[in-house]
Formats: structure tokens, sequence, C-alpha cells
């Protein structure tokens, strides 16, 4: 099963810092997590605290580093099946998910393969318009990714 991989950083720069974290599976279902300890606002550039901060979606969401950590383990292990992530930024998104799944990596996840993903802009637009998502929101950019993919 894929799982479509999205995340938000402090910038666009080597050593960012994870905002939040989201996996779709090809169900729909989600694990989606917003990080309250691992940046403070200063670290983040002009473009994140424009265009990423006002859409994140708090409330349940918002979780430390380590909870984040084990919840998503789990969350790919509920899966019972064998997974591979789909991306369509891997240098960006997989080095965040490698430092969470670090201790705690679920045996049902593929660790070496990736199954690459392209958004056209128009596609992300038609998504966008269609179900009223938040561009630089990582939910649903991993559900514009399955959506595309998929055909949906």
């Amino acid at each position: 099963m894929r799982l479509f991989l999205d995340t938000e950083f402090t910038d666009l720069v080597p050593g960012a810092k994870l905002i939040s974290i989201a996996l779709v599976d090809e169900d729909e279902n989600f694990f989606y997590a917003e990080l309250i300890d691992n940046y403070e606002l200063k670290d983040c550039s002009a473009f994140v605290k424009s265009f990423v901060l006002p859409f994140l979606k708090g409330g349940k969401y918002r979780m430390s580093y380590f909870d984040c950590a084990l919840k998503l383990g789990n969350w790919i292990d509920d899966r019972n099946v064998k997974c591979i992530i789909a991306s369509d930024a891997p240098n960006w998104d997989i080095p965040h998910l490698n430092s969470l799944l670090r201790d705690c990596w679920p045996q049902n996840l593929e660790q070496k393969m990736i199954y690459p993903v392209r958004v056209s802009p128009e596609q992300e637009l038609a998504m966008v318009e269609k179900h009223n998502y938040d561009i630089h929101c990582a939910l649903d950019d991993a559900l514009i990714m399955k959506k595309v993919t998929l055909g949906y």
C-alpha cells in the first residue's frame, strides 16, 4: 500500500526543523501531526510564517516529537500490509520521516524504496478548488498527491 507523505518545515534549507507531517493511505485514512516542541517561531522563514503556520489545524493534532514518532509508527503498523512511501519531494520529506521513525521503524514499511509522485501546478490548483484544500498544509498536500495519483 502506498502511503502519501508530506511535511512542512521551518525553511527550505538543509537542517530545517519539522513543523508538521501527514501520511495518507490509498483508502484515504490519514495520520497528521503538528509538533509543539521541535521548533520556535524564530526558526521559521518569512514564507513559512505567512503560508504554512496559518494553515496548521491545531487541536488534537498538536503533539510532542516523541508522541508523534510513537503514534506514527503505530499508525503505519496498523495498516497490516506492506507499505511504501509515496512522495513528490523525497529529498525534503524522507529525512524527517527517517528521523521520527529511527527508533521505532514499522516492520511493514519499506525502508529503501520510494514511490515517486508528480503533481503538476494545474492538478494541484484543480484539487485545491474542488476540495477546498489549503496549499502548504501537509495533510491537504498528501491528500492531493493521493487523489492525483489514484485518479480521484
